[in-house]
């Protein structure tokens, strides 16, 4: 008798089980509030035979955290990117990217700028 009614449609109990621990999940855990950060744009993927510039140095991130939780640290793991692979001598306009270590607590919506200017110059050759 017991066996039949917790596996009698199964599927059906394990959805709802599914569906209630997220609804507590979003319950408990609150609403997400934008916050804006300003972080340092880093050059990934560099060739050793060219110099890399930056139009700016810096750009404006938009995140959603979690109101309720305390994620200094989490807030502190984003970063904006460039990268500059494949890219020979010349004048780019490249988009920046944003990571996030706890992309579900700590979620990029914007960035400010969206692409940036990169010039690449050939490195000089270097004196004796």
């Amino acid at each position: 008798m017991l066996k039949k009614i917790f596996l009698y449609d199964w599927q059906y109990k394990f959805l709802a089980l599914l569906l209630g621990f997220f609804l507590w999940l979003v319950v408990n855990l609150g609403v997400r509030v934008p916050i804006v950060v300003e972080r340092s744009i880093q050059i990934v993927n560099e060739d050793p035979h060219y110099v890399y510039k930056l139009e700016r140095k810096r750009v404006r991130i938009r995140l959603l955290v979690i109101e309720r939780l305390s994620l200094n640290e989490s807030i502190e793991g984003v970063k904006a990117i460039v990268d500059v692979k494949g890219l020979g001598e010349g004048d780019y306009i490249l988009r920046v990217h944003v990571e996030s270590p706890f992309k579900l607590l700590v979620y990029p919506s914007n960035v400010e700028p969206e692409y940036i200017k990169v010039y690449v110059r050939k490195k000089p050759p270097e004196g004796r």
